[in-house]
């Protein structure tokens, strides 16, 4: 049996560890090396979790994840240098999402790619300066895929798409507690 077929046959299981790296990741002190370190292996090695399972719209989720990730160790980058990567980064996965015709297979696509594109902006929005932003964006997102994955899993049956919803709960729950305490406070 070829290693590609070996990976392919144990996908679930890589995808598991990746999610879990990125879960504790998500629970560490922000901008933290850890949690840093977390990311940049957890979001690629779930993009090729992504891949094996030729699941487009969250392999292009995982390399825009897998940018702000990388991004994350280049602080001292300008903030329109950062937009313009993470929001260049998610246009350009929509814009590949649209010239392979990827509606033709998934008429949920769009949900997905707004939670992107949300996450992509939220990536490059300073926290410090723009809390309740940042914040909003990340849980938007987060929401945004989890609904998509759960019409994956739920109505189309792809076994990955949990990774994908159970992930992008916990990562949304955080920025949203933070996004309502400080409108009702």
């Amino acid at each position: 049996m070829s290693l590609l077929k070996v990976l392919t046959k144990y996908s679930l299981i890589i995808g598991i560890i990746a999610m879990v790296l990125l879960v504790v990741g998500t629970v560490l002190e922000g901008g933290s090396l850890l949690q840093k370190l977390l990311f940049v292996i957890g979001a690629p090695a779930l993009g090729f979790t992504a891949y094996l399972n030729k699941q487009k719209m969250f392999i292009t989720l995982q390399t825009v994840v897998t940018i702000g990730a990388i991004l994350a160790f280049f602080g001292n980058l300008p903030a329109i240098l950062r937009y313009v990567v993470m929001v260049g980064s998610g246009v350009f996965g929509i814009g590949y999402l649209i010239k392979t015709d990827y509606f033709k297979e998934d008429v949920w696509w769009p949900l997905g790619g707004l939670g992107l594109l949300s996450i992509a902006v939220g990536f490059a929005t300073n926290t410090a300066a723009y809390p309740i932003l940042f914040n909003s964006l990340l849980g938007a997102g987060g929401v945004l895929v989890a609904l998509y994955s759960a019409i994956g899993f739920f109505y189309f049956k792809v076994r990955i798409a949990a990774i994908w919803l159970v992930l992008n709960i916990v990562f949304s729950i955080n920025p949203l507690i933070i996004v309502f305490s400080q409108i009702l406070s």
